[in-house]
């Protein structure tokens, strides 16, 4: 019988040989399959398989480590600077000296790409395994491939391997999981961590749930905050502000959710849901005869995406909704992808007729040539500056620098975060245009709004 070594190595006869793809039998096949084909060693459907026999036996302490050669993102630099075939050399030379530092009768697992797991003996469920010092120190140094030296950005995840355990996927996962949290400790190496692993195991079901969330009738809603002229009084719009009710979670916050959306594709149609819902309030506000602008917020990545700018003019269209009625904010990292797109969809909105906000401002990039380069109305003074107003001398004199300064560029000012009758005083007196918060009203659904916005005409 052929070992499968023969059946590879064997040279083929025969004039079909230049021209024939090589054919394996069905077992031949499997074996290969529990094996990577960059290192040969055992791959993660072999470790699922042996994970009984890392654990141990009773009364022996035993830990498992997962290794992680360095980040994806590094990895990526490597095979676009120096080629597919360095890259794999550079993984086979990191395998090799996890091997030579490891005991010679350890087993190495190649459970991904970059990633090798392994069990050692330990001295307790506290007790960090020498051998772990050792990958962490020896790997401080480059690793040499086709000798060019290569800095690797390691992570070492540890899980010790209690009784309880005995799902390999998940200690396989979990483990991981500490070596993510590794790259974040001068240590260079982590214990499994339950309440960081929870708050990502959440993010991933918030994420998986969004899709449901976009096609249900009732968990996604919009709220309307009231902004106010500083100097009247007048009401003179509001800004639309996400919010979803988990069925099982219950309401989560904007500031959870935006960012993880805004990780994935699901920021597209997560903004698209929020343009035609607040484009729907927008007209049933005009067609109570009280026109208002109406603030709504993108994603810096939104405006990055080609045609964004004739996307929000349709559905404007579609809903029967002036542009004028309209102000598009985002944050000061928007130029941050492609400015030159960026720009021109936002001169494409202006001219329009839809006015451009910079919210936040000041709590990010904020420089005087980001100022100059994007095409803008309103800047939104970013509520950390805002709410110790009163309190803090050095930030009233950032405040009233800021406001100068967007009044000097030919910009409208508006204050967020206002919560005292103090900060509304010194906002008004330092000559800021508008403003929103606690103050005069909390974000509310929209018949609220029109009810408290009726009120408020009424003692106006």
């Amino acid at each position: 019988m052929l070992s499968l070594r023969d059946k590879f190595d064997r040279p083929l006869a025969g004039p079909a040989a230049a021209t024939e793809p090589v054919r394996i039998s069905p077992e031949a096949a499997e074996l290969i399959g529990r094996y990577d084909h960059v290192t040969r060693l055992p791959n993660r459907l072999e470790f699922l398989d042996h994970f009984a026999r890392l654990r141990g036996g009773p009364g022996k302490d035993r830990m498992l480590v997962l290794f992680s050669l360095t980040e994806a993102q590094h990895f990526g630099k490597i095979q676009r600077a120096l080629g597919h075939a360095f890259a794999e050399d550079f993984v086979r030379a990191g395998a090799a000296l996890l091997e030579k530092l490891l005991p010679a009768d350890s087993a190495i697992y190649h459970v991904s790409m970059l990633s090798f797991a392994f069990a050692v003996d330990a001295d307790g469920a506290d007790a960090i395994p020498p051998i772990v010092g050792r990958i962490v120190e020896a790997f401080d140094e480059p690793v040499y491939v086709n000798d060019i030296p290569v800095k690797t950005h390691v992570g070492t995840g540890l899980l010790p391997l209690s009784p309880a355990i005995t799902d390999a996927a998940e200690a396989l996962r979990a483990t991981l999981a500490a070596a993510q949290d590794s790259r974040n400790v001068a240590a260079g190496f982590a214990f499994y961590n339950h309440h960081i692993d929870a708050a990502q195991i959440r993010a991933f079901r918030l994420l998986t749930d969004l899709p449901a969330a976009l096609a249900a009738p009732d968990q996604l809603t919009l709220n309307f905050q009231p902004r106010l002229d500083m100097g009247t009084g007048a009401c003179t719009g509001a800004e639309a502000l996400l919010r979803w009710n988990h069925p099982q979670m219950g309401p989560i916050a904007p500031g959870e959710f935006v960012p993880l959306a805004e990780q994935t594709a699901f920021i597209t149609p997560l903004t698209e849901w929020v343009f035609n819902a607040a484009l729907a309030e927008t007209r049933r506000f005009t067609e109570s005869g009280r026109p208002l602008t109406i603030s709504i917020n993108a994603s810096p990545l939104n405006l990055d995406e080609p045609g964004f700018d004739e996307r929000l003019l349709d559905l404007c269209l579609a809903h029967g909704v002036a542009p004028t009625a309209i102000e598009l904010e985002f944050t000061e990292g928007v130029l941050a992808s492609n400015g030159q797109r960026v720009a021109s969809h936002l001169r494409r909105l202006r001219s329009a007729g839809v006015k451009v906000a910079i919210d936040d401002f000041g709590s990010g990039y904020s420089s005087l040539n980001y100022l100059t380069a994007i095409p803008a109305d309103i800047l939104k003074i970013d509520q950390s500056f805002v709410r110790p107003l009163g309190t803090d001398p050095a930030g009233e004199f950032i405040v009233r620098e800021i406001i100068a300064l967007g009044h000097g560029l030919g910009f409208r000012l508006c204050a967020e975060g206002i919560e005292t009758q103090r900060a509304y005083d010194l906002l008004s007196q330092m000559g800021c245009d508008e403003g929103q918060g606690y103050l005069m009203a909390r974000p509310m659904p929209p018949d609220a709004f029109l009810a408290w916005l009726e009120a408020h005409e009424a003692v106006s």
